[in-house]
């Protein structure tokens, strides 16, 4: 799989992350057995793919343990994103709570480290933006760590374009992570210009919309009883629904699956330089790679912009 440049830093990335949200297990998701999670994960580096994102509160560690085991053969050959600022005093989703200061960072990214068994972390995220907590003590310890050699760059997860210039005052942001897909365009207001014009690499989280686009029905989806999707299948009007079934018709013509067809899609749009792909199940990792040897004709990418075109305010 080719790699890609990930923003001005000195990563090259492929354009499918594995995302290990999933693998982390509850609350959010269903539990699945480590030997099972850590053989996805070297899977996956097989086809190609080589950069892996987590974070501490997927399964309260537990995605990042699992992680460091996974890739601990090759390690130098991947590239790793985790991320700070949500901590929990128990394991429950209520129990989750906001906390970008310096004094937590200190103590997470040393955690972090230990749990991927690793010296250093590729790329750092903030993942929620901290209201309690100026943003300029956040960047400022980030720079802190990085000088210390436990990070190499940081960015943003989640956060909007006056928040990223305000973090920028402080320090050199390299990345946002934020969510983006057909049904979700609003990264295209703002962010992804900016982006663009600060050569800031894009991580894009949820391009397949929690799994509505795919080959699964909504009522598939809901069966499946997953409490991370439960949100974004509520919101699913029947406007973005009959938008689904427009795409899917486009789609045909491909020879291949929806999953694939909207990946192709997602990594060919401007400014996008990777797009996140979180899974327990191999053939969804391939339907992503698939996705990457696919080109999507001039016509079809009209017609899909003219179905989608005000999902920018979605």
């Amino acid at each position: 799989m080719k790699t890609r440049h990930f923003g001005d830093t000195a990563l090259y990335i492929t354009p499918i992350t594995f995302g290990a949200w999933e693998i982390g297990g509850e609350p959010f998701y269903k539990d699945m057995p480590e030997d099972d999670s850590i053989a996805l994960i070297r899977e996956a580096f097989e086809l190609g793919i080589n950069f892996f994102d987590t974070a501490p509160v997927y399964g309260f560690g537990h995605s990042e343990r699992v992680l460091g085991k996974a890739i601990k053969k090759f390690r130098d050959k991947v590239v790793i994103s985790t991320k700070c600022g949500l901590c929990w005093k128990e394991n429950s989703i209520a129990a989750i709570y906001k906390d970008a200061s310096g004094k937590s960072i200190l103590e997470e990214i040393d955690d972090s480290r230990k749990r991927l068994n690793t010296d250093v972390i590729d790329l750092y995220l903030v993942h929620w933006p901290d209201d309690n907590t100026p943003i300029g003590q956040t960047i400022e310890t980030l720079e802190t760590i990085k000088a210390q050699g436990k990070i190499k760059y940081y960015g943003l997860s989640n956060f909007s374009t006056a928040q990223i210039e305000e973090a920028a005052i402080y320090g050199k942001v390299s990345a946002l992570q934020s969510p983006y897909s057909m049904l979700n365009l609003k990264l295209e207001r703002s962010e992804l210009p900016y982006c663009i014009e600060n050569r800031i690499g894009v991580q894009a989280y949820s391009p397949l919309h929690r799994g509505v686009l795919t080959d699964k029905t909504i009522e598939a989806l809901r069966e499946s009883g997953q409490p991370a999707i439960n949100w974004i299948l509520d919101a699913m009007t029947s406007e973005k629904t009959q938008q689904v079934l427009n795409i899917k018709e486009i789609s045909k013509g491909y020879g291949c699956s929806f999953a694939s067809f909207v990946t192709a899609w997602t990594i060919s749009q401007p400014g996008i330089t990777t797009a996140i792909i979180g899974t327990t199940k191999m053939r969804h990792i391939k339907e992503a790679v698939d996705g990457t040897n696919l080109t999507i004709n001039p016509d079809d990418t009209l017609a899909i912009r003219n179905i989608i075109h005000d999902n920018r305010q979605a």
